[in-house]
């Protein structure tokens, strides 16, 4: 009878443990506040975008949702502190392209990009853009090529940094148009373009949104954007496809959980995240930044982190780049 009780008590509680996961994804997120973890630091583009989103994504989930920025490493602190926090949904990586050119780049990083993280929501694309000194004498990607060949100066393409989105978009077209670019990396995209508007460096590759104040001066020259289409901001500039066929290197933007988040909570996260990017406003402000939403679901965000890192590993070892 003793055992009995015993297996019964056992059985019970056992129970009770198996019930708890349940329970917290019907819950959730009730509990607690959650947290937006954003790679980069306040006042950057990817800090406005998660910030665009906050208030109406805690809206939509009935929730408080802190922005809390962790910059530095290229994205991977953020990332290694989601990785490793608990899977409960209440931890969320709000990051963007660079999050695949990482796992490319540093094989040895505290996590791995696939195994440890899962897609949430692809919140949309950010087109990159070339630009070039107005003295440059070149008005698309043919003719810088071409300029490029002539002269080797004209070769070399400013950039925020090694592993950043615009130093894989030119490593990118290397591959594809199999023409060497000289790459000069940065501490910021800031100081890139304003050695390019001095004339330093004849040309830059980086968010569109960030170089428009200067295209739209006169101080920057827009010849080429990496997305698939043109630019609305840009109409009359080519996109790089239309000179290298299949090329498309758009950044996009994100959000990730800890692998093993149960799929309801994943689900009540992604649909949370959409409602936000179709509110008037919220896409008002997404515009402003060259935005593109997307609000693709977290397969397809998986699948392009996925495709990425095998494209960016390969891209690594034919040029030989290396992290600083």
């Amino acid at each position: 009878m003793k055992s009995n009780l015993l297996l019964a008590a056992s059985l019970a509680a056992c129970a009770a443990v198996s019930a708890t996961p349940a329970w917290a994804q019907q819950d959730y997120p009730a509990r607690q506040p959650v947290r937006l973890v954003v790679t980069f630091a306040p006042g950057g583009g990817a800090d406005a975008a998660a910030r665009a989103i906050s208030d109406k994504l805690g809206e939509k989930l009935g929730q408080t949702v802190i922005v809390d920025n962790r910059p530095g490493a290229g994205g991977t602190i953020a990332t290694s502190h989601v990785a490793k926090a608990a899977p409960d949904g209440y931890t969320v990586l709000f990051t963007v392209s660079s999050h695949s050119i990482n796992q490319a780049l540093m094989p040895s990083l505290p996590f791995d990009t696939e195994k440890d993280l899962r897609g949430v929501t692809l919140v949309g694309l950010l087109p990159q853009a070339l630009a070039v000194h107005p003295s440059v004498p070149a008005n698309n990607v043919s003719e810088w090529l071409a300029l490029g060949q002539k002269d080797p100066r004209f070769k070399q393409y400013a950039t925020g940094g090694v592993g950043s989105p615009g130093h894989f978009a030119g490593a990118v077209l290397q591959t594809m148009a199999r023409q060497p670019l000289v790459h000069v990396g940065y501490k910021g995209a800031g100081p890139a373009m304003t050695d390019v508007i001095g004339n330093q460096v004849p040309a830059v590759l980086g968010t569109l949104g960030g170089m428009m104040p200067h295209i739209r001066s006169g101080k920057l020259k827009a010849i080429a954007v990496t997305s698939r289409q043109r630019s609305a901001l840009l109409p009359n500039v080519q996109t790089f496809g239309e000179t290298v066929k299949g090329y498309e290197s758009d950044t996009w933007i994100g959000t990730f959980v800890p692998a093993g988040t149960p799929p309801a909570v994943i689900a009540k996260l992604h649909a949370a995240t959409a409602a936000a990017l179709a509110d008037p406003d919220v896409k008002t402000r997404l515009d402003t930044q060259g935005v593109s939403i997307v609000a693709g679901p977290p397969a397809d965000l998986d699948r392009l982190v996925s495709h990425e890192i095998k494209l960016f590993t390969q891209v690594v070892k034919e040029q030989g780049i290396k992290a600083e």
